[in-house]
């Protein structure tokens, strides 16, 4: 699966938010190749409104920033091991008050209640090493960045919400992580790759590798994070970027 590294997911049920593109979308073809039963959300009617393979996916419409629809969707599980809490995105000009608001309801609050709905289903999950909470955090966690003012605010509370949760719930058997991914590849960030070269440059000067991520290599410290190999770790935030967050320009 990962350059001969694979892992069994037989049995496990796995809930992405955002899976239908990008880093989400990465995760769930990793998860369903290794077995797991996938299900995955997205703000769009069906799956066949996607031009992306969704195939062997259950795929649920929800919107991450509506509180109750996240209750309804972790009441609507029968069982639930492990949940990736990818959706977000910066929300138009987070310099204005109601978009600032907007990106700390899709990339802060929207983790902390669908985390909270599903507790008591990841509780009784019998996943070895544990079922796991996983959070999909940022650079934009320990840097800051001149056009993302709520997006990286949130994504910061995410580490710190990352290492509560670890504390907190690893008496029920729950594990917490996260990954804090470099600049990757998706839709998200497509604009920026493709238009603001000097931007790009500058970042891979400050790498140690030297190139963009791809999903796969998010989705590959995703899955290491909730498997047994890590059933020890708990509470930490993953940097996958290249080196971007140890170098200096």
């Amino acid at each position: 699966m990962f350059q001969g590294i694979s892992y069994d997911y037989t049995g496990a049920t796995v809930l992405i938010t955002g899976g239908t593109s990008g880093i989400g979308l990465g995760c769930a073809h990793a998860y369903r190749d290794a077995g797991a039963e996938v299900i995955v959300t997205g703000r769009k009617t069906t799956a066949s409104d996607y031009d992306t393979d969704l195939s062997n996916i259950v795929y649920r419409q929800v919107d991450v920033a509506d509180r109750a629809a996240l209750y309804a969707l972790a009441a609507s599980l029968p069982k639930l091991d492990i949940l990736v809490n990818n959706a977000g995105g910066m929300q138009g000009n987070e310099w204005e008050a109601d978009a600032f608001d907007a990106s700390l309801a899709v990339n802060l609050s929207s983790v902390f209640h669908l985390s909270s709905a599903c507790k008591d289903l990841l509780a009784a999950s019998a996943f070895p090493g544990g079922a796991s909470v996983i959070g999909i955090a940022s650079m934009t966690s320990y840097f800051g960045f001149e056009w993302t003012p709520g997006y990286g605010a949130a994504k910061a509370g995410l580490v710190q919400l990352v290492k509560t949760l670890g504390m907190s719930w690893g008496r029920l058997g729950i594990r917490a992580n996260a990954v804090a991914a470099g600049l990757t590849r998706s839709n998200l960030t497509a604009p920026v790759l493709d238009t603001m070269q000097e931007m790009v440059d500058e970042t891979l000067k400050r790498q140690g590798l030297k190139r963009t991520g791809v999903p796969a290599d998010i989705a590959a410290a995703v899955l290491f994070l909730s498997s047994p190999a890590a059933a020890w770790i708990t509470g930490q935030t993953l940097p996958v970027d290249g080196g971007f967050s140890t170098g200096m320009s």
